[in-house]
């Protein structure tokens, strides 16, 4: 049997044109515009002089790796400045791929391989969307408030946050329905990426294994373990290379440690000591201090540490909230929510233990990708809940009272995103 070709363009054009309005095109766009944001604070006019010209401090880090490969000479404070193997190799080597495709030097590497995988982000959550059918309005509002995050520009400058969310988001859309060898490949290499590029991959690489538990028909247990194997390789890799080189598997770890001056506390979550600083006069005055803001080099990390109980407690309101819903019987489909919970409560938990000895100086940057999944499992759930229960006298109030509050927290993820978008720019401490 023989198509004409008329016939296969007509039905390329009908799956192609939906593709590019729905989900390339507002990807492509959100990706620019989050260039240009930052291109306004660089005070350069070329983009290899804005870029090149935000190289700071873990974007050092991988650019050695790029240049010079993993060295370890010694746990000394001298020998740790040659020592690099506190970082995973996900995106160094994602950055000499891309160098060497597109033939350009490492440095501004760094950067086209964030913002191309920032656009393989956004083109995620938009595939999730329309999975989904989740209205017009609703894509809108839960992409805005992504977008102004407070620290959603690291997405686009010389760090591993737009890679590892991307590979993370892939793996969750192609792991749901493990119906075919194609998608178990596609899971698994996302989840290889995923666990190459941070640590925390390989705890969150264990979630598929939810569908076991589950017991859905659809699934091959052996294609769920397949998959969850081939995802533990990227971290499990790393291990090997770092025994095989330098004769200790567990480098990483160390070198975390030596940086950190301490384990990391696990329970850190739970003590006191932890919220301390909140209720701390002097804490609040520099907080709020516009000149903190902008000349403050340790302004970034009070901003962080505030992003503890603030992520804390949205993770907290939006898991009994999903609870309540599902235990009332007003919620379907909590199933395929349930690894975004759990992938939220993965990341911010171990990176909350890890910057315990540090101040919690980097969390507002490792609430990033804790807040996307967020997004997705949240409007995953309005989506699939019945809200019948609510009477018709309070929805009008309860309806102003959600666009205040929507309105509230984009406004101070604006100024927060601004203000800090332009202390990165000024090299100034953020995350």
């Amino acid at each position: 049997m023989s198509f004409p070709l008329s016939h296969l363009l007509q039905r390329g054009r009908q799956h192609l044109a939906p593709c590019l309005g729905q989900i390339l095109l507002p990807s492509l766009a959100l990706t620019v515009l989050q260039i240009f944001i930052i291109s306004l604070w660089s005070g350069e006019s070329d983009y290899v002089s804005i870029f090149k010209g935000l190289t700071q401090w873990d974007s050092h880090w991988y650019l050695g790796i790029v240049q010079r490969g993993y060295q370890f000479v010694g746990f000394d404070k001298i020998a740790y400045e040659q020592s690099n193997v506190a970082f995973f190799p996900g995106y160094p080597l994602a950055v000499a791929g891309v160098s060497r495709l597109l033939r350009v030097d490492p440095e501004l590497g760094l950067y086209l391989t964030a913002q191309l995988f920032c656009w393989l982000m956004w083109v995620y959550l938009f595939l999730f969307y329309r999975r989904w059918q989740i209205p017009l309005l609703w894509q809108i509002l839960a992409s805005l408030i992504i977008f102004i995050y407070p620290t959603s520009f690291y997405l686009c400058v010389g760090y591993s946050e737009s890679l590892f969310i991307a590979s993370l988001l892939g793996f969750f859309y192609w792991s749901v329905c493990l119906d075919s060898r194609w998608r178990m490949l596609l899971a698994g290499i996302h989840g290889l990426v995923m666990s190459a590029t941070r640590i925390v991959g390989l705890p969150v690489a264990l979630i598929p294994l939810l569908n076991l538990w589950q017991g859905s028909r659809d699934r091959r247990w052996l294609w769920v373990l397949a998959t969850v194997g081939l995802a533990f390789l990227g971290g499990l890799g790393f291990f090997l290379y770092c025994q095989l080189r330098f004769g200790r598997w567990d480098l990483y770890m160390e070198m975390q440690s030596y940086f950190g001056s301490s384990s990391p506390n696990y329970l850190t979550i739970f003590q006191a000591q932890t919220y301390a600083p909140f209720f701390s006069l002097g804490y609040w005055q520099s907080l709020f201090s516009f000149s903190a803001a902008l000349r403050d080099g340790r302004w970034g990390i009070s901003v962080s540490q505030l992003f503890v109980p603030l992520t804390l407690g949205s993770l907290l309101v939006t898991g009994l909230m999903d609870a309540a819903g599902v235990m009332e019987g007003k919620s379907r489909c909590w199933r395929e929510r349930l690894g975004f919970h759990l992938a939220a409560w993965i990341l911010f938990y171990i990176a909350a233990a890890a910057m315990s000895s540090l101040g919690q100086r980097s969390m507002s940057r490792y609430c990033l990708p804790v807040h996307i999944v967020q997004v997705l499992a949240l409007v995953h759930w309005a989506k699939h809940t019945d809200f019948s229960f609510i009477s018709q006298r309070m929805r009008p109030y309860l309806g102003v009272a959600l666009k205040l509050g929507y309105g509230l927290l984009a406004f101070i993820f604006f100024a927060l995103n601004q203000i800090l978008t332009w202390r990165h720019a000024q090299h100034l401490w953020v995350a």
